[in-house]
Formats: structure tokens, sequence, C-alpha cells
């Protein structure tokens, strides 16, 4: 569980999450983007779509909220964007870790209803 560090959330306001399973080496949580965000302004106007690489920054501020301390994406494995998201649907993200000190491996599974959205394998760093 989360420690007195600091973990680091790289765009305030763009999603609301709640853990709904937390075990040893794994977490599931619910995520709800806020379409009101200026984000999608430009993502686009008339048919909002979260970006990828915003589905990867919440998936790691999801793991660092998990293990309890602050993370860097420093290789990615595996990067699979299979369907897009509007920000009007819930997603839930399926997080499972080992760590070898100083490295995270982690994997990252995001689904809409029983839908994969994107799938995840990354290697984190403390920070």
């Amino acid at each position: 569980m989360p420690t007195s560090e600091q973990c680091t959330v790289l765009i305030p306001e763009l999603y609301t999450s709640k853990v709904i399973e937390c075990g040893e080496c794994s977490s599931q949580a619910l995520v709800h983007y806020n379409s009101a965000h200026p984000l999608y302004g430009g993502h686009f106007p008339d048919k909002p779509v979260t970006p990828g690489v915003c589905l990867i920054q919440t998936g790691t501020e999801l793991l660092q909220e998990a293990v309890g301390f602050p993370l860097r994406l420093c290789e990615a494995r595996q990067i699979k964007f299979l369907q897009m998201h509007t920000p009007e649907d819930s997603l839930r993200f399926v997080l499972s870790w080992s760590e070898n000190p100083p490295r995270l491996h982690g994997r990252i599974t995001i689904f809409q209803d029983d839908c994969c959205l994107a799938k995840i394998d990354a290697t984190f760093k403390r920070t």
C-alpha cells in the first residue's frame, strides 16, 4: 500500500479512480475520465478519444499508488491498443507486478466492460 513517498499525477483532474481489489502483487481500479477536461478539446473536438499515452500514464500512476512509491517507465516490452476509448465510458485497470530492485516489471490490462482495450507489459524504475 502507499507510503509517505509522493507519487506524481502528470495531468491533474483528467480522471478519478477507485481501487476495487488489492492483493500482494496485483490490483484493480475503476477509472472514469473527465470528458470536460481541456485535453479532449484537441483530441478530438467532436468525437473525443483518450490518447494512448494518457492510458499508459494512468496505468503508471495506478501502479505507483498500488506499490506505494514513485515509478518511471523505462522499458516498454509490449504496448497494444486494441480499441479506442471515449471518456464517457469507465474503464477497469488490472495491474500485476513483480519487483527485482531497483526495477519493477508491470503488466497493465485495460478493459471496458468485458472488452480488452489495451495491454501494457513494461519495466519501471523507482524514482
